[in-house]
Order: C-alpha cells, then structure tokens, then sequence
C-alpha cells in the first residue's frame, strides 16, 4: 500500500493492557498522525473489549478475529496468554495479512515454528518482541554500552511469576530476556536456572564469552533493570516502558505493511527457546542446558 494510505489496524485480544494502550496512541493521541487507526477489536470478554472499544475509540467489535478479513490492513495479537497467539493469527498470516504478536510469540515451538511458516508460503510479514527491547531507555542504554568495549557481563532483573496462569514464566521472562538479547548479544550458548521460593536466578552464557545473571523475580517490585560491564567501563539503567515505549514500538509495528519487520524468525523463536531451557533447566534440579545461537539475520 502506499506510504500515504491509513492503515487500517484489528487488535485481538482485550484482556491485555497493551490493546487499550495502542488503540489511544493511535486514535486518541494521534501519535502518528493519519498514517493508522485501529478499526476493529475481538476478544473474549464482551465487557472488557467494549471497555477497551469505548476508551480507545475503535468503532467496531466482532465476535471472532476472522470477522476482521476484509476490512484491515494490518492484525495487532495481544491476547495475555501466549497459547492462543497462534489461533488467532494464523488466519490473517494465511491471507498474507501483516501480523505483529505481542510477546510472547507463542508458548509451544511447533505453534512458533507454524506460524513462520506459514508466513513464508503467503508472503505475510510477521514480528514479535516485547516492547521493552526497542524503548528510548533501552536504546539510551545501548549507546552508551558502545562506549564501554566488549561486553564481559551482564545483570538483568525484572519480574515474573513462574505460577502466572498466562503461562508462567512465557507471560514475563520474555521481557527480561529480550533486554539480555538486545544488549549482549543473540550468540546464547548455555543456560542453567536455580529456583528460591517464588524467585528464579539464571546464569546465561554467551559464544563471545560474555555472561549474565538474570533475576526473575516474584515478590519485589516492579522495576526492570540492567547493569552492563564491558573491558572499558560499565553502564546501568533502569528499563522503563510505559507509553514512551509504546509508541516507539507503534512506530515499528506499522512499518510491517511496507514489508519491514524489526526480526529475523530465528530471533524471533529465540526468547521462546530460552524460556523452555530455563523450564528444562529447573525440572532438572539446576542442569546447565546448551542452546545453539541462531543464524545471522
């Protein structure tokens, strides 16, 4: 489509805070001008999709996600809970209907490896990743990791509840594990996962030699938060989201109908690959569980 059209954007999912956020940065705050609107929402509760409708000023509610064929331009997946990511966008990948899926992209592997593929036979432009990984605080970390020399290693906290009943640890460790991609590297070579009470610590290796603890958190506050410390120096900050991120990753997600996607599929089945390790890691009373880092994109 041309660069000056609307895009017409469908969320599916309501029960996620992110549909309402996305839906008044594009039609009540305007944050891109004319360039999107969210047209139409689905999802399981009438209530809270004609709450999420009526604040963010979406004109029209269907019933199923397919309803939705026909009349958008681009599908927005934001469902909490990642086992229905892959129902709910396959029909508009197999339209070859640009699809962005919040994180997680799926819970299950086949479902991820599904959707990939299918995208690939119907020319569909699809991402995912969390919206922590592109905003201005991570971004302001960045540069200034590019001053401190190679990356030796690395602390990443967040929270994440391993008993979420969207998943457990899919629904939040992304986050987490997305910001330890971004910034060290996807070269990931081992993980090995130690619980204490609710809260689970990872040590993750990387193929340049860097490491990392990663603090997956219950009961403490929620903050994420980043210390880096390369050969040359060290540089920490607090990850913020919010709407600033939102708006960032806004601005990334509508560049998917120009055929421009932020990550390649092996970066994208990353952060999934982690998790289960970590998963696998703990059921094996803290082995150290080998990962093979993805292709280059």
């Amino acid at each position: 489509m041309g660069k000056d059209a609307m895009i017409r954007i469908g969320i599916v999912g309501s029960d996620n805070s992110h549909a309402l956020a996305f839906a008044r940065l594009a039609n009540v705050d305007r944050v891109l001008g004319d360039r999107c609107r969210v047209v139409a929402i689905s999802g399981c509760d009438r209530t809270q999709t004609a709450d999420v409708a009526e604040k963010g000023e979406i004109a029209t509610i269907v019933e199923r996600p397919e309803e939705m064929l026909g009349q958008i331009d681009l599908a927005l997946v934001v469902d909490r809970h990642g086992d229905l990511h892959a129902g709910h966008a396959l029909p508009f990948i197999e339209r070859g209907i640009p699809v962005f899926v919040d994180k997680p992209f799926a819970i299950k592997l086949d479902d991820c490896q599904r959707m990939l593929d299918t995208a690939e036979r119907s020319g569909s432009t699809i991402d995912s990743w969390s919206s922590l990984r592109f905003a201005p605080s991570t971004e302001a970390l960045a540069r200034e990791a590019a001053g401190i020399g190679a990356i030796k290693a690395g602390h990443f906290t967040g929270p994440c509840d391993f008993e979420s009943p969207y998943g457990g640890p899919f629904f939040y460790a992304t986050h987490v594990i997305e910001l330890a991609l971004r910034l060290i590297g996807e070269d990931v070579t081992t993980v090995t996962a130690k619980r204490h009470g609710g809260s689970v610590g990872v040590l993750v290796t990387w193929k340049s030699g860097a490491i990392a603890s990663l603090a997956l958190l219950k009961d403490a506050a929620y903050h994420f938060h980043v210390s880096l410390f390369g050969a040359e120096g060290m540089a920490a900050r607090e990850i913020t989201g919010g709407s600033e991120a939102y708006e960032e990753a806004l601005k990334r997600i509508v560049r998917l109908v120009d055929g421009e996607k932020a990550l390649s599929g092996a970066q994208i089945l990353q952060p999934i690959a982690m998790v289960h390790a970590i998963e696998e890691s703990l059921r094996d009373g803290g082995a150290t569980i080998a990962l093979t880092p993805p292709p280059e994109p």
